[in-house]
């Protein structure tokens, strides 16, 4: 070491001349904020043209608060900078220390207390002039959280001087390091972790398992424990214990899956191992990117089996008093294929699918007599046009949540374009309903009027919108068949989607091979085509519904456009009709001019759409609204602390779009003895508002084995009460009572609590 320090300095000889200008550098001022005192420090005393060197954002943490690792588990958020360099200057990414494991049931973070040092490489370019002052600026952003969590930032500058070097080399040199940081980056650099063996993962019913194999050497006798932080998020649950086994020549380390399992490798993270040589114990902290064996075959006992009886270096978030996300079991496959059955047959009572259905069996009625054979072949091609569109909604789901994204049922109803096409489209359903305009003769069904008279392909038509206008709805049993279909093998989770559908399609099926269930139907008559034109209201309403949806999702410009497009569907139709009775130019006129208002009003959504128009902020009027009727927006955090301290808590997710949400919501928590219960008993009120596309409440929702909205918590801040309670899905004003009936009456309702006080949303 010695011979190699009088190298570098007999390289350096022509340099040392400037070095007493090294003391002009600017250490970088520290900025205070009111939890964190950020600083930049330089590992040099002077930046030399072409060299790589290190500086460090040093984050002095307040006593009993933390921030968050490059992966900050639960919940939270990592630090960022943001740098402005002179040109020809490059950053590297943050170099992220060894994070610590914070734990607050049910919740379980990565992160930094005390303080936090980040390193990160620069370099500079080869044409950089010696003499003069490089200037370094970061926009530095980080969230600080104890009980509650804030965002704070700081603007950071480092002014170093650029020195001429004759020393060969990539890296900083010795005659310009900085002796006074030696100390403060040899022990950031003690807690990066170096590059483990080869390490293999696989995916073993709901866990993940890595592998230590023969490449580990000698290393496998010594390791007494194992714990795995993952760099993406929701590979793992954060909060559960962490199984480590061992063999002669492997161990392996097993952990639950999360929310969003890996499907391709490598999977990359930190591994903190523990070892020992009989008389002492080092932790050493280890980069892995684990390369991803095929799947073992599935089994209903590997999914349900306990974790084997083994050392555990992770402790459970099993604690009494304390509020825990259940580990819920894998549903059997043929119990979700028979809930997902049961589901879609209770879907066809719900207020946006009875209408269609009731017409289309009403038109059965004055089809059969005719044309028996038909009406069965018409049947079949209504449950083909319901289980292919159920399908494509499945393929497209999963294809989404494979790509990364967190979706779950019903989330097509989260872009603002589609919910514009759904309003073009049942407002469409009305004016044909009404008579303003008719494509076909007779009365076939409500699809049938949109496309040929009472053809083969109308009734698929008919099937197709029959699912299009049930996505709105969640029905009893199907919660838990759809979380299945996103937890199970792809062909598992089509098979559930397509029971799903046949549930949907079965009460129009047996109509269709029946004759004995059509005779219990009315005889057709005059009071058909009354019926039909009654039947037009909900359809209106339902636009209406949507059109309320759309103004939660989109600003003023966006629900304008689909307004201004049903004017022009209005006028398409009107256009239409009149040309099926006018002469041979009038009639091009008409159909000209109904094309070209179609095509306006699919167009205007569309060019609104890519203007990026959007949606109102859920931490501004929302929030507000949220407010003023005592419910707080969902925040993870916040809903930890409370039922930490034994808080009686209950957490709503719904959404605008969800029909099943609103009638709940009116029903039960619109009572006033429900009210009252509320107040008397200090309940905290929250609303997980999955309108638009929130990550956070996707994965509150996967972790209840939940796709989709509504979900009814309750957390009863019972003592001993570990787990929460689901409420279900058809809610009434006496469930939510009994839910709270035991619990005694607290001096300081929720209602007290105000937004401002909270962290938001975006601050976890």
């Amino acid at each position: 070491m010695f011979m190699r320090l009088l190298c570098c300095l007999l390289l350096l000889a022509p340099a040392l001349l400037t070095v007493p200008r090294l003391a002009d550098a600017d250490a970088g001022a520290a900025v205070a904020t009111t939890n964190v005192t950020a600083r930049l420090v330089s590992e040099v005393r002077g930046v030399v043209p072409g060299r790589s060197f290190s500086v460090a954002l040093v984050l002095d943490i307040r006593d009993g608060w933390h921030t968050y690792w490059r992966n900050p588990g639960d919940s939270g958020q990592a630090t960022k900078i943001i740098w402005s360099l002179p040109a020809g200057f490059t950053a590297g990414d943050i170099e992220w220390p060894t994070p610590h494991r914070f734990e607050l049931p049910p919740l379980v973070n990565y992160g930094y207390a005390n303080e936090a040092v980040h390193l990160v490489e620069i370099t500079a370019p080869r044409d950089l002039q010696p003499g003069h002052r490089v200037d370094l600026d970061a926009k530095v952003s980080w969230l600080v959280c104890s009980d509650v969590c804030i965002p704070e930032n700081a603007q950071l500058h480092l002014s170093l001087p650029s020195i001429a070097s004759a020393a060969a080399g990539a890296t900083a040199s010795a005659a310009t390091l900085d002796t006074e940081q030696a100390a403060l980056f040899a022990r950031a650099r003690e807690e990066l972790p170096s590059t483990a063996p080869a390490t293999s993962a696989q995916v073993r019913g709901n866990q993940i398992v890595l592998s230590l194999g023969k490449d580990w050497g000698g290393t496998l006798a010594r390791i007494k424990s194992l714990a795995f932080f993952p760099y993406d998020d929701g590979v793992i649950e954060y909060a559960a214990p962490q199984a480590l086994t061992a063999s002669p020549g492997a161990v392996e380390l097993g952990v639950k899956l999360g929310y969003q399992p890996p499907t391709t490798g490598p999977v990359r993270g930190l591994l903190l191992a523990t070892e020992t040589d009989g008389n002492s114990e080092r932790t050493v902290p280890l980069e892995i990117a684990a390369r991803l064996m095929a799947a073992a075959p599935s089994s209903a006992a590997a999914r349900t089996a306990p974790a084997a009886a083994t050392p555990q270096f992770l402790p459970s978030n099993r604690t009494t008093g304390t509020a825990a996300v259940p580990a819920l079991p894998a549903t059997p496959v043929p119990l979700a294929l028979l809930l997902a059955l049961l589901g879609g047959l209770v879907l066809n009572l719900m207020p946006c699918v009875f209408p269609v259905l009731s017409i289309k069996a009403i038109g059965l009625v004055e089809q059969a007599k005719k044309h028996k054979a038909a009406v069965r072949l018409k049947g079949l091609m209504f449950a083909a046009g319901v289980i292919c569109s159920m399908l494509a909604l499945a393929l497209a789901l999963l294809a989404l949540r494979a790509g990364g994204e967190q979706v779950g049922w019903g989330f097509q109803l989260q872009s603002p374009l589609f919910v514009t096409l759904m309003v073009y489209l049942l407002f469409s359903v009305g004016l044909n309903l009404s008579g303003v305009f008719e494509v076909g003769g007779g009365l076939a069904g409500l699809g049938d009027g949109l496309t040929r008279g009472d053809g083969y392909g109308a009734s698929f038509f008919t099937g197709v919108l029959t699912t299009l206008v049930a996505t709105p709805c969640t029905a009893p049993f199907m919660a838990t068949a759809v979380g299945a279909a996103l937890t199970e093998t792809p062909l598992v989770g089509i098979s559930i989607f397509a029971t799903l559908g046949l549930g949907l399609a079965m009460p129009y099926l047996l109509l269709s091979f029946a004759p004995i269930l059509r005779r219990a139907l009315p005889k057709p008559g005059a009071w058909m085509d009354t019926l039909k034109q009654v039947f037009a209201f909900p359809m209106y309403a339902s636009a209406a519904w949507l059109l309320w949806v759309l103004a939660q999702q989109a600003a003023a410009l966006g629900l304008g456009a689909a307004l201004a497009g049903a004017v022009l569907i209005g006028l398409a139709a009107w256009a239409y009709q009149k040309a099926k009775v006018a002469g041979p130019k009038a009639r091009a006129a008409g159909l000209i001019t109904a094309l070209g208002a179609l095509l306006l009003a699919v167009l205007l959504p569309v060019q609104i759409a890519r203007m990026a128009v959007p949606a109102p902020s859920t931490a501004g009027s929302h929030a507000a609204a949220t407010e003023a009727d005592g419910w707080q927006p969902y925040d993870a955090a916040r809903l930890a602390t409370l039922t930490a301290s034994g808080r009686p808590v209950l957490v709503n997710f719904t959404a605008s779009w969800c029909l099943t949400c609103l009638v709940n919501e009116r029903n039960a928590f619109g009572d006033a003895a429900v009210d009252q219960i509320f107040r008397d008993k200090g309940v905290t009120l929250m609303k997980g508002d999955w309108t638009n596309r929130d990550p956070e409440i996707t994965k509150a929702l996967s972790s209840f084995g939940r796709a989709g909205v509504p979900l009814y918590v309750v957390y009863n801040g019972k003592p001993g009460m570990a787990e929460p309670q689901v409420l279900p899905q058809l809610l009434s004003a006496n469930v939510v009572r009994e839910a709270f009936a035991e619990l005694p009456g607290r001096e300081q309702p929720s209602r007290g609590l105000r937004i401002r006080d909270l962290p938001s949303r975006d601050s976890k």
